[in-house]
């Protein structure tokens, strides 16, 4: 069976109620959590990332500025389109219908949101980039530094509560997988997996050490246009691969049937590169574990059936 067709599945999993619900109650709490610390610690991490922006050529920090601020204006105005269309619609949009059904609308509507706009910067690009560079161009360096030094600020604590709430669903993540289950097997057993708990958390706080550290190393490449967008991509790709893989096998898997499926490299790249590719959209990027999980869950399971 091919991605797509877990994909598909997945998809459907993720605009269920309760899979929303879930991503809502761990996402919300824990991103007012790390805004209350953004709001303690702000005015060190931006000292900070405006001593890293004073080593970077102006000339650079000019041309990655235009890209930066595009996609802050692109998040913003996924944000505002969402908040105004709830506001003026959701009674013609929740009247006779279903909650769930309201929900899938909120998940859908954010994703909508996220493509039109996307769409229209990049058809509006070449005029978008030359009046963000060219406004760039006026303010004074120390203006435009203090600026990409508040983004640069944004993207550390955004890393920050995205690994926060992946540890959180990682360390939750069998009722996660038996409510899959139960949606898609009825009240099939699980049998017990003979993985180690131990090696799965060792696993995923190696991940972690080396994602951090990634993210440290990619910091020169974030001022480069295109090539940090994929630079932050494949490291958010690289935390979920191997980690969520074994965390969704040391409930389902073998070590046997682990090692042999973890020879799938293909699989894994891409399962993690698609999940990964949620984090860009705003309230999207809640469901980012409970989508890589469910992927590999659809995964194993199918594997599972066909050596039966």
């Amino acid at each position: 069976m091919k991605i797509n067709t877990f994909l598909v599945k997945t998809i459907r999993d993720m605009l269920s109620l309760d899979t929303i619900k879930l991503a809502l109650l761990t996402g919300v709490p824990l991103l007012f959590l790390w805004i209350g610390l953004g709001w303690l610690f702000w005015d060190p991490v931006v000292a900070l990332t405006t001593k890293i922006i004073t080593w970077i050529p102006f000339s650079i920090v000019r041309a990655n500025g235009a890209f930066i601020i595009t996609f802050f204006i692109w998040f913003v105005a996924v944000l505002v389109s969402y908040a105004i269309f709830i506001g003026l619609f959701s009674g013609f949009l929740l009247g006779g219908k279903k909650e769930s059904r309201f929900e899938a609308i909120n998940f859908t509507l954010v994703f909508i949101f996220s493509i039109l706009w996307a769409v229209v910067i990049l058809l509006e690009w070449p005029t978008i980039n030359h009046e963000i560079q060219r406004f760039l161009t006026i303010l004074p360096f120390d203006t435009v530094a203090k600026g990409m030094a508040w983004l640069l600020a944004f993207y550390l604590f955004y890393n920050l509560f995205l690994v926060s709430e992946y540890l959180v669903i990682f360390a939750f993540r069998e009722a996660f997988i038996k409510a899959m289950m139960e949606r898609h097997l009825g009240d099939m057993e699980i049998a017990k997996s003979d993985i180690s708990q131990t090696a799965t958390y060792a696993r995923l706080y190696w991940n972690i050490f080396w994602f951090f550290i990634a993210s440290i190393l990619i910091v020169p490449i974030l001022f480069i246009p295109i090539a940090n967008f994929l630079a932050i991509w494949f490291v958010w790709a690289w935390l979920y691969k191997e980690s969520a893989f074994m965390g969704v096998c040391s409930i389902l898997c073998t070590k046997e049937l682990y090692e042999k499926m973890r020879e799938h490299k293909a699989y894994l790249i891409s399962a993690s590169l698609t999940a990964a590719l949620l984090n860009f959209i705003p309230i999207i990027s809640f469901f980012t574990p409970f989508f890589v999980m469910d992927l590999y869950f659809h995964w194993i399971m199918e594997s599972k059936a066909s050596e039966a």
